[in-house]
């Protein structure tokens, strides 16, 4: 996501718009103005995200979650609109970031979530390059801490576990498939996916030198 990926708009927020751009473009077209209570329209579009993502990856994934991904789907927003709207105090930003997912997690919400937060690697370095020290990069960085399955990539992270999804056998091959892609080789360590990642490297540790490098140090 470039800076001209993410524009704050003169409009009335929509988070259903944010959503079908976003999917479609990969842009954050946001408003200063507060989302309005009604989520209707946004939830079916999330369900148009969930099944075309499904259809996308041939993988069979976790049921969908409306809750978890209606969650996800407006702190995405929120973040987009911190970091386009650089006037927004320290205060309001915490006070958002720090509204928990309705749902306890598992694979069902964590599959959910990603459809909107697996845009956040691109979102964060955004926001880092336009202030390392910006409050908000900070509860990214959190944020990114407690959903791996979507902040592949992201650097700088500690005690990430991707314990909560790690069992399904579709999350854990797109887990892998983003760590190859980024070549993020701070996701290793887990037994189940460094396991996943040796099997997919078989005779071809070209393909991914650094992560292949890393694996054989832990062999």
């Amino acid at each position: 996501m470039k800076s001209s990926d993410a524009a704050e708009t003169g409009a009335t927020a929509n988070l259903a718009v944010f959503l079908k751009v976003l999917a479609a473009e990969g842009k954050a077209a946001v408003s200063a103005t507060p989302l309005p209570p009604d989520a209707g329209e946004a939830t079916l579009v999330l369900h148009q995200i969930d099944e075309h993502s499904r259809d996308a990856l041939a993988l069979d994934m976790p049921p969908f979650s409306a809750a978890a991904a209606l969650w996800a789907a407006q702190l995405f927003y929120q973040l987009c609109r911190f970091t386009v709207c650089r006037d927004i105090g320290e205060e309001e930003i915490k006070a958002v970031c720090g509204i928990s997912c309705p749902e306890p997690r598992g694979p069902a919400v964590d599959w959910s979530a990603d459809l909107t937060l697996r845009h956040l690697p691109k979102l964060f370095q955004l926001a880092r390059h336009l202030s390392h020290v910006d409050p908000l990069v900070g509860q990214m960085k959190r944020i990114a801490t407690e959903w791996p399955l979507s902040s592949v990539g992201i650097p700088g992270l500690e005690n990430v576990h991707p314990a909560t999804f790690v069992a399904h056998p579709g999350l854990r091959r797109l887990y892998a498939d983003r760590i190859f892609a980024t070549g993020d080789a701070s996701r290793l360590g887990d037994l189940h996916i460094d396991s996943q990642l040796r099997s997919d490297l078989g005779e071809h540790r070209d393909l991914a030198s650094g992560i292949a490098a890393k694996l054989l140090e832990t062999t």
